[in-house]
C-alpha cells in the first residue's frame, strides 16, 4: 500500500459484486475515506486474501492494517469507529424493522441471481465484461470475456444450489415488480426506508438493487421503466451526500415516535411469507447437526470441507403456491442470533414494543427460533461456541 493508502480504509470488490455494493455505499454514506482496488490487485492476492483466508469479497483493510471479511462484521467493525451518522435507528420498532430488512437482503440473493444468470441473452457481454475486468482491469476484450466466461461457467451452477428452476422463475419475477412497486410509492414521500438517515437495511437493499438489478442490462430496463424513482435512489446510494436534491429540505433525523413506514411493513410481511419456512427448516437441521456432534469444542469449524458458510442439509418449501427444494443455509441463523443478543439488551417496555411489531409485521415465529448452538466466526468460518 502506499503511504497515502495506509491513511485510509481499502475496500477490496467489485462493482458487479451483490455485498460489495452494500458496502461500497456505507462508506460513502459514512463519509469514511476509501480507495477501492479489484480482487486482482497484487495486496488482495499476497496479503488480505492469506491474512483473511478467504477470497470471498468484500474485504476491507482498514487504516492501521486490521483485515475485516463479511459485510456484517465490516458494519459492525467500521460502526464503532464511525458512529455519526447511525445506522441503526434508535426506536425498537424502526431498529427491529432495520435488522430484519438486514437478514433478509443479506442473506436472500435469488431474485437477483435469477435476473442476472436467467436473461444472458440480454445480459452475457456486459456482465461476462465486468466479469473479467474484476481479474484483468486492463486486459484485451478476449482476455476479459475469458476470465468472464469462468465466472459465468461457475456461477451457473449455484441454480440447483438456490433452488432456482424453471417453475419458480415467475416467482422470482412477481417478488421483483411488488419491490419496485412498493419501493417506487415509498420513495415519492421519503429518501430513505426510515426517513432522513440511511440505515443497514438501505445499505443491504443495495445489494440486489445496485449491483444486479441496478446495473445489468435486463433487470435495469424493467427498474428505470416501471419504477424510476427506485432508480433514482439507487444512484443517490452511491453519492457521498446524505440529502438528495429531491429532499433538499428534508430532515437529516430518522422519523419521529419510532415510525415504521407502510410499505416497509408491507415489504417485511411479504418477506416473512415467503421465507420464514426456509429458516425454520435450517434450524431444524442445524439441530441435528449439533445433537450429532455433541462433543465438538468450542472455537469448532462446522464445515468438514472448510466451507465458510455451509449448508446444513436439503430443505423443501413452498413458494406463492410453487415447491422449492435447495440448501438450507446457516448463515442466516448467525444473522438471527445477532437480532436475539440485541432484542434481550433491550428494557422490558422495549422488547414488548419490539415483539408486538414483530407480530404485527408476521416476524413472531422467526424471533421464535434459536440455534440449537451459540454460532460464531473463526478465520472467518461459521463455527461452534
Amino acid at each position: 500500500m502506499s503511504g497515502e493508502d495506509r491513511r485510509m480504509v481499502t475496500l477490496y470488490g467489485s462493482y458487479a459484486s451483490y455485498y460489495t455494493a452494500k458496502t461500497r455505499s456505507y462508506l460513502r454514506k459514512k463519509g469514511i475515506p476509501f480507495v477501492e482496488r479489484p480482487p486482482s490487485h497484487p495486496r488482495f492476492r499476497s496479503v488480505v486474501r492469506p491474512t483473511a483466508e478467504s477470497k470471498r469479497i468484500p474485504i476491507i483493510e482498514d487504516a492501521d492494517g486490521l483485515i475485516v471479511q463479511d459485510t456484517t462484521v465490516i458494519f459492525d467493525h467500521l460502526e464503532a469507529r464511525y458512529p455519526d451518522p447511525p445506522t441503526t435507528p434508535p426506536g425498537p420498532q424502526q431498529s427491529l424493522a432495520a435488522y430484519l430488512l438486514d437478514l433478509f437482503f443479506s442473506e436472500n440473493s435469488k431474485v437477483a441471481w435469477h435476473y442476472r444468470w436467467n436473461f444472458m441473452e440480454a445480459n452475457a457481454h456486459f456482465v461476462r465484461t465486468e466479469f473479467g475486468r474484476s481479474f484483468s482491469p486492463r486486459g484485451s476484450d478476449e482476455e476479459v470475456d475469458r476470465y468472464g466466461g469462468l465466472i459465468a461457467d461457475r456461477m451457473s451452477g449455484y441454480a440447483s444450489v438456490f433452488g432456482i428452476t424453471p417453475e419458480i422463475f415467475p416467482v422470482l419475477e412477481e417478488i421483483y415488480l411488488e419491490w419496485l412497486d412498493t419501493l417506487e410509492q415509498h420513495f415519492r414521500e421519503l429518501p430513505y426506508l426510515f426517513g432522513g438517515l440511511p440505515s443497514m437495511a438501505d445499505f443491504a437493499l443495495m445489494g440486489p438493487l445496485f449491483a444486479h438489478l441496478g446495473r445489468d442490462p435486463y433487470p435495469l430496463h424493467v427498474m428505470q421503466r416501471r419504477a424510476p424513482r427506485v432508480f433514482r435512489w439507487v444512484e443517490h446510494m452511491n453519492a457521498p451526500e446524505i440529502v438528495s436534491p429531491e429532499f433538499w429540505d428534508y430532515p437529516q433525523a430518522y422519523l419521529e415516535q419510532d415510525e415504521v413506514p407502510s410499505s416497509v411493513k408491507e415489504m417485511l410481511r411479504r418477506y416473512c411469507s415467503d421465507w420464514t419456512d426456509l429458516y425454520k427448516q435450517s434450524a431444524r437441521l442445524f439441530s441435528d447437526w449439533v445433537e450429532a456432534h455433541p462433543d465438538l469444542p468450542s472455537g469448532s469449524v462446522i464445515s468438514e470441507a472448510d466451507l465458510d458458510q455451509p449448508p446444513v442439509g436439503p430443505a423443501r418449501i413452498v413458494l406463492r403456491g410453487r415447491p422449492m427444494e435447495l440448501n438450507a443455509p446457516l448463515h442466516p441463523l448467525w444473522m438471527l442470533q445477532r437480532i436475539l443478543d440485541w432484542r434481550e439488551g433491550l428494557s422490558p417496555s422495549e422488547r414488548e414494543q419490539a415483539d408486538r411489531f414483530a407480530l404485527e409485521c408476521g416476524a413472531g415465529d422467526l424471533l421464535g427460533l434459536r440455534p440449537a448452538r451459540r454460532l460464531t466466526r473463526v478465520r472467518n468460518r461459521l463455527a461452534v461456541l
